[in-house]
């Protein structure tokens, strides 16, 4: 599952150990991405999993 950020929020991408901040509009994937959405961090994109990769809204969330 994909989804984008709908507010500001800290989250362990899949086989990570540390958080990563995302922000309003960043594209999350995965298991994290399912959690986002059921608390209600980030809406459900529609996209498979690696479409959004050259996606000009995706940025990078290292920072």
């Amino acid at each position: 599952m994909n989804a984008t950020a709908i507010t500001t929020f800290y989250g362990a991408k899949d086989g990570e150990l540390y958080p990563t901040r995302f922000e309003l509009g960043d594209l999350i994937e995965g298991e994290l991405a399912e959690i986002a959405v059921r608390e209600k961090w980030a809406e459900e994109t529609g996209l498979e999993p690696d479409e959004g990769r050259n996606s000009p809204r995706r940025r990078s969330t290292t920072r």
